[in-house]
């Protein structure tokens, strides 16, 4: 494969990190009726199913199962990342494949619990025990949530590549450290089953709005821009963000 057409197809796979941003929030915050998402610890298995579940059951399922597909774009945004983050030799480091697993496992939480919570919505009606569905919904966020330390992980590779690698032009050094806050700010998150109030519940104000946007205005749309950014450019100029 000649070199411009790697590039072409390293831009399209960048491209995938708005495009996730994009559909992940029709499918899981607007359809899905998570802006913010109930407070499921403060609620009773027959709350949560009539005020969320019972009430949007449709609407909850199609973005859920949309979901599925909508967190592939994340996947593919974060193997293009990886790939820039080649040593010299062409070799993925210790940054690199901290970033590429950490994406991978966070890919597969935002496809795999979208599905858990589509289960819940599709048996709503049904005969199944209210406790059920309670206990599906609740164990689908400790993982969504309290797995958060993959996330991290993928953050830090970012950021340490970001930061000690001198040479590399793609990623300025100031959002290395924004990365390393997104990873630490995830830490609040294992609070989210032990509370039923306050700025921890998940869909509070620490827990939700402020982590999930410190993610979003701190390391996914700045690397997403950057790497577009860089990735527009002609090959010679990338350096040394390897691409392929």
């Amino acid at each position: 494969m000649d070199k411009e057409t790697k590039r072409k197809l390293g831009l399209a796979a960048a491209w995938c990190g708005p495009l996730f941003v994009l559909t992940y929030t029709i499918c899981w915050g607007i359809l899905g009726h998570n802006i913010p998402p109930p407070n499921m610890m403060g609620l009773t298995p027959e709350q949560l199913i009539s005020e969320y579940y019972g009430k949007y059951q449709n609407e909850i399922l199609i973005g859920m199962i949309g979901c599925c597909t909508a967190g592939g774009f994340y996947l593919m945004f974060s193997l293009q990342l990886a790939s820039m983050m080649r040593e010299e030799d062409g070799q993925l480091g210790l940054t690199g494949l901290m970033e590429a697993g950490g994406g991978i496992l966070t890919s597969w939480s935002v496809i795999f619990c979208p599905a858990l919570w589509a289960t819940a919505a599709l048996f709503t009606n049904s005969s199944a025990d209210p406790i059920i569905i309670k206990m599906l919904h609740v164990g689908t966020w400790i993982i969504y949530d309290c797995t958060y330390i993959i996330t991290t992980i993928q953050c830090v590779g970012v950021a340490l590549y970001t930061i000690l690698n001198k040479q590399q032009t793609a990623f300025p050094q100031w959002l290395g450290w924004c990365a390393i806050a997104t990873g630490m700010v995830f830490l609040s998150t294992v609070l989210i089953p032990f509370v039923a109030e306050g700025p921890f519940v998940v869909s509070g104000l620490w827990n939700f709005y402020i982590v999930f946007g410190v993610w979003l205005l701190a390391f996914f749309l700045p690397y997403s821009f950057f790497a577009i950014k860089s990735l527009s450019k002609p090959r010679a100029d990338l350096k040394p963000a390897h691409i392929g």
